[in-house]
This record gives C-alpha cells, structure tokens and sequence, in this order.
C-alpha cells in the first residue's frame, strides 16, 4: 500500500481514505491491548500500525501520539466514575474503551457528525476563534453558539477590552487548521499532538448542557473523520483538562458555566 499525498482541498477523495482506513487493522484491536497489558506497553507493531495509519489518512485522522494520550486520559477519566463515593450509573458507563469505538459515514462538520449518532449521544464540537492575535480553541457539545456575553467573559479574562469581542473571528481563514494542528476541518479538537500546539494561546471549556436534560447522555469525541469514541459525557471536562495539561501544559484554560462564571 502506498502512501498518499494529502493536500487540504474540496476535491478530498474520502471514498478512497475511507477504504485506505478499513484496509488497516482497526482501532479495536489496538484499545483491547492496551485494556489488557496497559497503555504504556505499546508494542511495535502497535507504534508502526499508528504511524502508518497517520501517514496515510494525514489531517483526516488524530495522531498516534493523540491517540495513545487520549485513551490512558479517558481510562483515567472512567475510573474516576467508578470510584467510592462516585454514582457508578449502570454497567453500560463502565464498558471499556474497545466497546465504545463507533464508525459511521465521513464527516466534514460536528452537525453533520451529530445527525449519524445514536440517540444520546451528542458531538464534541470546537471551533477556532481569534481575540485581537490570540488564537483560541472553544469547545463543548452539541449544536450551541458562542454567545456575545460568553466572548465579553472571555475577553474579560484575557484582560482585553470589552470590543474586542466585537471584533473576534471565528474559523478566522488565517488560521488553517491543517497547517496550524494538522487536522482537517470536521477534525478540529482540544486533542492536539503534544508538538502541534504553536500558535495555540488559550483553550475555552464551553459549558455544557443542563444536566438535567443530559444526565445519562454521551458524547463522541472525532478519531478520524469515520471513528468516534464515545465517553459519558460527565467525564469530558475532567478528561480535556488532563489531556492539555499533559499535552500543552502552557496553554491557558478558561472554564465557563452556564451562568458565564469564570474559572481559570
């Protein structure tokens, strides 16, 4: 098998990627290895599989290195609901990480992703977005829109002033998110490779949906284009913060409820 040059245009032949992607062993196997001997015993064939499968779907796919991170932060993340004291909820939460991969049809935009996922189960999404030079990543789920008050708080935070936000862009073009994270647009993510953050100044926690309307629901956090993983989605705040910490210790966070309180 070859590998393909990948270049960020319309022209994107995801038919093609997509049958690149089933020709390699799948994601499954990999999770149930690291479920049965740990995260850290990363075999060789396992670093190969992960490094071909990056060099052949580009900006399509998370990296190996986001791959491996991501799942020891999200194993961390599920033991924390499962811990004394925690609501354990039903088996169906504690399934391991192999039971909670989902393939469905390439998608180019968290809507698009949104509408192929069971009922429950709702889309990470994030978008980039500048404040005068400073790129940031705002993420949460669903299909809500950073609101004007939501931009004051941030520029509140940022120390910048109040019509700044009126002057923000979101998706701003001179940010290309193939180029800055090597992730293709639909791909767009807090779960950067730990060495393709330049450029990167602040991460934004969105708040999430009313827990009453949410209590047992999940979200689907993108792999690929075709792959989801899907967690609960009371652990995704706690498992994002782990994540950058672990992957760009420097980049600030900033954590908004839904009152639009502040928590940096």
């Amino acid at each position: 098998m070859r590998a393909l040059t990948l270049f960020p245009t319309p022209s994107l032949n995801l038919r093609l990627l997509e049958e690149v992607l089933y020709d390699l062993p799948p994601l499954e196997g990999v999770f149930l290895h690291w479920h049965t001997h740990g995260v850290t015993a990363t075999t060789a064939g396992i670093h190969s599989l992960l490094a071909r499968r990056k060099q052949l779907l580009g900006p399509t796919t998370l990296s190996g290195s986001s791959i491996q991170l991501l799942y020891a932060c999200a194993t961390h993340s599920l033991r924390r609901l499962s811990l004394p004291g925690q609501d354990p909820r039903c088996p169906w939460e504690s399934r391991p990480l192999h039971a909670r991969l989902l393939r469905h049809g390439p998608t180019l935009s968290a809507a698009e992703t949104q509408a192929l996922l069971p009922p429950g189960v709702l889309v990470h999404k994030t978008v980039s977005m500048t404040l005068s030079e400073t790129l940031l990543l705002c993420t949460s789920v669903g299909p809500q829109r950073l609101s004007r008050q939501q931009l004051h708080t941030i520029a509140a935070a940022l120390e910048m002033p109040r019509r700044t936000a009126k002057q923000s862009i979101v998706n701003p073009v001179t940010s290309n998110p193939v180029e800055m994270f090597t992730m293709q647009p639909g791909m767009v993510s807090p779960f950067l490779h730990p060495s393709h953050h330049i450029g990167l100044g602040v991460l934004v926690l969105l708040p999430l949906p009313e827990q009453s309307e949410t209590q047992d629901h999940e979200v689907a956090i993108s792999l690929s284009l075709w792959e989801s993983l899907v967690l609960p989605l009371r652990c995704l705040r706690q498992l994002i913060r782990s994540y950058a910490k672990r992957a760009y210790p420097g980049v600030r966070i900033i954590e908004l409820d839904s009152e639009e309180t502040l928590y940096a």
